[in-house]
């Protein structure tokens, strides 16, 4: 029975077995398209694994791999740090280690003993316990002694003028990628200057590092910082210079007097006639402006008339415009970042 079931039978009509076969619900068709369902996720498997073998399309777990590899550490969170204020009885002694609680349940800890001296006053060394945005603190905020420091009147501490700062998410898989694509495209040297931008940002959350030579006089190297990010840099606060000033004291070459210098922030007021003068070409070309900053502005480098036009004639609707303002290059000092100012849309004329 079952060999007769296998044989084709003679009298089979050749035309209903053609249709058979090219029928798309035929048996044929289901299989082929089981098959091609199967190749398709094999090669899609491959172009994973492709991607992978290359820095700039690799997923962040393999990232991170080509990252240490080539001696890259992904920033970890980093703590906010900073100094503040203790008053209370001359000789008092504020210990290493008293923790000190600000605003909700952000915690902090004195990093430094210090002794109160004649003037009643002295300035200690805090950091927060955790790593984050949170321990970010402006001045003046009170902190409050959780472990209790007798001679101290009252049990607090005012953040100085230049707040807690330094708290930081960790780094994003964009920031790591440029910084292992600069290192592929620049080896390390053992203290060139595309060195020192490398060792900050492994463990400091700085948007823009340059390396100065000879910048007091010879073996010299200022090291010019700013923090943040690169669509909002800020001005790094003594305390964060002193950490970074330590952090590098391990790493750079035994001849290099390293100075750590803080950026100074160079506001561009930008004017634009635009064409049309409408709010959302209005909007879009402000968000254009605004990029062009973040993606181009470098410490000491000079940003082109052309560039920001170029890039404000980008800007979705616009048709035409006149940079008025700057009206050449924008230039500069060796510790000068570029930022945007204040930003005045007119109507073309």
């Amino acid at each position: 029975m079952e060999g007769e079931m296998l044989r084709i039978r003679p009298d089979a009509d050749p035309a209903a077995l053609s249709r058979a076969i090219r029928s798309p619900r035929g048996m044929l068709a289901t299989i082929l398209r089981v098959v091609a369902l199967e190749l398709h996720q094999v090669h899609l498997h491959l172009r994973w694994w492709g991607d992978q073998y290359f820095v700039d399309t690799a997923d962040v777990e393999y990232l991170l791999r080509h990252a240490d590899i080539w001696g890259i550490q992904q920033r970890p969170a980093t703590k906010a740090i900073g100094r503040a204020t203790v008053a209370g009885r001359a000789d008092t002694v504020v210990p290493l280690g008293a923790v000190l609680q600000g605003a909700g349940s952000v915690t902090y800890e004195v990093v430094t003993a210090v002794t109160i001296g004649a003037a009643g006053t002295a300035s200690v060394d805090v950091r927060a316990l955790a790593a984050g945005t949170d321990g970010n603190a402006a001045a003046g905020t009170r902190l409050s002694f959780i472990t209790t420091v007798s001679g101290l009147t009252p049990q607090e501490a005012a953040v100085d003028a230049d707040g807690l700062a330094g708290g930081a998410p960790i780094e994003t898989q964009a920031s790591l990628l440029s910084r292992v694509l600069a290192e592929i495209r620049e080896p390390a040297h053992g203290g060139a200057g595309f060195d020192y931008p490398r060792w900050i940002q492994n463990s400091f959350a700085a948007s823009h590092v340059r390396c100065l030579p000879n910048w007091v006089g010879v073996g010299t190297v200022g090291v010019v910082v700013a923090m943040g990010s690169a669509a909002i840099p800020r001005v790094p606060t003594p305390a964060e210079l002193d950490a970074m000033a330590a952090h590098l004291d391990a790493l750079r070459p035994v001849t290099a007097e390293v100075i750590m210098v803080a950026v100074e922030l160079l506001a561009c007021d930008v004017t634009v006639g635009l064409d049309p003068y409408e709010a959302t070409v209005r909007n879009a070309a402000t968000a254009a402006a605004t990029a062009f900053f973040a993606r181009e502005a470098r410490i000491g480098e000079r940003l082109y008339h052309s560039r920001l036009s170029e890039a404000i004639s980008a800007a979705s609707g616009e048709y035409r415009h006149e940079l008025i303002a700057p009206a050449g290059d924008i230039v500069p000092t060796l510790r000068q970042l570029p930022v945007p100012g204040v930003l005045t849309w007119q109507a073309a004329s």
